[in-house]
């Protein structure tokens, strides 16, 4: 069964950390203010969220956004769905089966309008930018064991060395906090590459409908054609731990390989036209398997919430990324 959401309301808060101005005095350890270096925290202001009361029950089918679907979970779970398109822009939503609230249903990105006026105009460089979320609304979700993943090459574009180098480096970028900043690694998050596999991603393309399935345990990472002019889709399963923080369980992730035009090294071809960085496109989308919103401005994050062809740039941390994995590990 199909269902669209309803617009009841529902209040919910995300921790954004909207510190725009240039840095301060830092630490010499980990390059972050002083008193952010032992764990940076998200500061005020709150922004209000809104979710949407979903008439729905366990194992119903939420179309999320336009072609975008998700099933219910059971009850005390989560799933995530982030989707990436290929005019650089990008839609995050969270379908929540709280076992006292009922389900409902939060866009992340929907925090983005309540910043103040000139706040995206005020974007600072890539190394003064302080912002990050997270992608799950007013609740955090992060690993608490290793991310062990697999690689599923069939129909994939890109030669099998190429792309696999690449997926290592996204893989990576963000437990060890790969950044242009000279910011320490100081995350204890951790990942490890299982090698390849059979088993295709988590992630279900029906029509014109794409949509996350049943979590299967297995974190899978392939190619196939994706719906609705999209570069990549990833889909996050989470479970309560019983305190305000979800326990992630499994991440998949789908990248198109029907009409786009990807190049996996680190620099962009010689006469690049509409090509993706795989390294950037990928880096971007272990973000969200590992707990991050967008950025709530742009400012060339690897979490920012578009992306442009032609540029590797964002195949490393910005500032507000760093701070961001800090925060959830």
């Amino acid at each position: 069964m199909m269902l669209r959401a309803s617009r009841s309301l529902l209040s919910l808060f995300v921790p954004v950390a909207l510190a725009l101005s240039a840095c301060s005095a830092e630490d010499s350890q980990s390059g972050l203010p002083a008193e952010q270096a032992d764990e940076a925290q998200p500061s005020d202001p709150e922004i209000e969220e809104i979710g949407e009361f979903v008439d729905a029950n366990e194992g119903d089918v939420v179309e999320v956004e336009d072609g975008i679907s998700v099933r219910v979970p059971p009850p005390g779970n989560l799933v995530a769905i982030e989707v990436i398109y290929d005019d650089g822009n990008t839609a995050v939503a969270t379908l929540v089966n709280d076992a006292e609230r009922g389900v409902f249903l939060v866009h992340p990105d929907e925090h983005l309008l309540g910043l103040p006026e000139g706040t995206l105009a005020a974007c600072a460089t890539k190394c003064n930018e302080n912002a990050f979320s997270h992608l799950y609304g007013g609740d955090r979700a992060k690993w608490k064991s290793r991310l062990d993943w697999s690689y599923r090459h069939n129909n994939s574009p890109i030669g099998k060395n190429n792309a696999i180098n690449a997926f290592k480096h996204a893989a990576l970028a963000i437990p060890k906090q790969r950044n242009t900043c000279d910011l320490a690694d100081q995350s204890s998050a951790t990942q490890r590459y299982l090698g390849e596999t059979t088993r295709a991603p988590n992630i279900i393309k029906s029509g014109s409908q794409i949509s996350c399935g049943e979590p299967d345990g297995y974190n899978v990472i392939g190619w196939g054609a994706i719906a609705g002019g999209t570069l990549a889709v990833t889909c996050t399963f989470a479970t309560s731990d019983g305190t305000n923080t979800y326990r992630i369980v499994e991440a998949d992730q789908r990248y198109d390989n029907s009409n786009r035009s990807w190049f996996a090294g680190n620099t962009p071809p010689n006469s690049c036209n509409n090509r993706f960085s795989l390294r950037g496109v990928a880096t971007h989308e272990f973000g969200h398997a590992y707990g991050l919103g967008h950025t709530p401005t742009q400012c060339n994050q690897v979490m920012a919430p578009s992306v442009s062809d032609c540029t590797s740039k964002n195949r490393k941390l910005g500032r507000g990324d760093v701070r961001g994995v800090r925060n959830l590990y």
